[in-house]
């Protein structure tokens, strides 16, 4: 290794250390200050998982056994207004194969071992994403640290949601699909069903790029999936997970329910400006149909492109974000993909005013969150992002099909040569 090279790489270790000290600062400083006299929404998951450890696995979807836990393991969730009800399990089931060994640990050293994992899972993120492969070692380090400073992951932290999992998941499949092999980015897919609202828009992605043997592996991963669920919590519970979804969708808010209004996409855009002049079914119709038609367009887009780049994976996951209908704050933690794959490329070519515009937006979404506002308008505020987010990424894929870079992917995210 030559001297430049080691000092090339000093930032990556002191990025390193800093995020290491920047979460244990999170944990010991931050989040009980947050959930001081309250719990996070990681109760339900270690609840659930206790339940398929003491054999009453087919029950995870029982709303009145759930309570009958919360209530002997103390893990009730207790909101703002000291309210004391328990969070719905809406997972699927082969996601207790992960809960029940934690479940097995004292609560707040459960809680402690799935931090630690999920902060182990952000500083792997830069060495995830294609950025990898590339000779910027300024970028990784950078990749180690945006996390940090984004709102949306650090409440997926504190909150113990496995929204950072399956940014991890999102960010390994893309590798995959722009170096192949492409079976791996479908069995990869398959384990994000465990919110499966998120991974709908990549299958029509898939499906336009004709990546035939990801979607195989997709249906085949997904069919063993199936299998563990019965495995773990037999045929009855395993088929009753859509039918409690459907009824978490009609639970109330104070109870446990959804809260459209803190959403930051289009279903919580509509929700906050219509709620009061539209009906609920109403409300839905226009939801559904406004996502279906930036479907629409997305894979016009996506059949101008014809094969997968980090362009058009970005502007997958942010028109996800945008159409799913159940998306909270932390789940933009997602948006790091297309925010690191994007600074990158700005980074490595030829500044356009586009460019300039995406790099306003990532400072916006950087920012908005950290604004002194209500939910809602932070929910607004957020979705409006997304949508210019989008657009600009739409640009930005139309430029590269009409005047295609000179470094292809290929060569872009080419695999550094050791001991140079």
């Amino acid at each position: 290794m030559t001297p430049a090279n080691s000092h090339t790489r000093i930032p990556i270790g002191l990025a390193a250390v800093a995020a290491v000290l920047g979460y244990a600062l999170i944990w010991t400083c931050f989040r009980p200050t947050v959930f001081s006299g309250t719990k996070s929404d990681f109760s339900c998951f270690y609840r659930a998982g206790r339940m398929a450890v003491a054999g009453d696995g087919s029950q995870i979807y029982d709303l009145q056994a759930e309570r009958s836990y919360d209530q002997r393991l103390g893990t009730s969730f207790i909101d703002g207004h000291g309210r004391r009800f328990s969070l719905p399990f809406v997972f699927p089931p082969y996601v207790l194969v992960l809960l029940a060994p934690l479940a097995c640990l004292p609560y707040r050293m459960a809680e402690l071992v799935w931090f630690t994992a999920n902060a182990g899972m952000l500083l792997a993120l830069p060495f995830a994403l294609p950025s990898a492969f590339s000779r910027s070692h300024q970028t990784i380090a950078a990749g180690l640290i945006a996390p940090l400073c984004f709102l949306p992951a650090v409440l997926a932290l504190m909150q113990g949601q496995p929204t950072i999992l399956l940014l991890l998941l999102f960010a390994t499949a893309c590798t995959s699909l722009l170096r192949g092999p492409q079976a791996r980015a479908g069995v990869v897919l398959a384990f994000t069903t465990l919110k499966p609202q998120l991974v709908l828009p990549m299958l029509l992605a898939l499906l336009i790029w004709r990546r035939w043997r990801a979607l195989a592996a997709f249906a085949a991963a997904c069919a063993a999936l199936l299998a563990i669920s019965v495995a773990v919590v037999g045929w009855h519970a395993t088929w009753s997970y859509p039918t409690a979804v459907v009824a978490f969708n009609h639970l109330a808010g104070s109870l446990g329910g959804e809260h459209p209004e803190s959403m930051p996409s289009l279903r919580g855009c509509l929700y906050v400006l219509l709620q009061n002049r539209l009906s609920r079914a109403a409300l839905a119709l226009i939801t559904i149909a406004l996502s279906v038609a930036l479907l629409f367009a997305l894979a016009l887009l996506l059949r101008r492109a014809a094969n997968p780049s980090p362009t058009s994976y970005s502007l997958v996951i942010v028109v996800t974000l945008l159409v799913s209908y159940h998306a909270y704050l932390h789940d933009d933690t997602l948006l790091l993909l297309p925010i690191l794959i994007m600074a990158e490329r700005i980074l490595r070519t030829r500044c356009t005013l586009n460019h300039i515009a995406l790099a306003t937006i990532v400072a916006a979404l950087y920012l908005l969150p950290l604004l002194p506002s209500s939910l809602s308008a932070t929910a607004l505020q957020m979705c409006a992002m997304l949508v210019a987010f989008a657009v600009l990424l739409a640009f930005e894929l139309r430029n590269e099909t009409t005047h295609p870079p000179l470094i292809d992917d290929e060569q872009f995210y080419r695999v550094p040569a050791l001991g140079r």
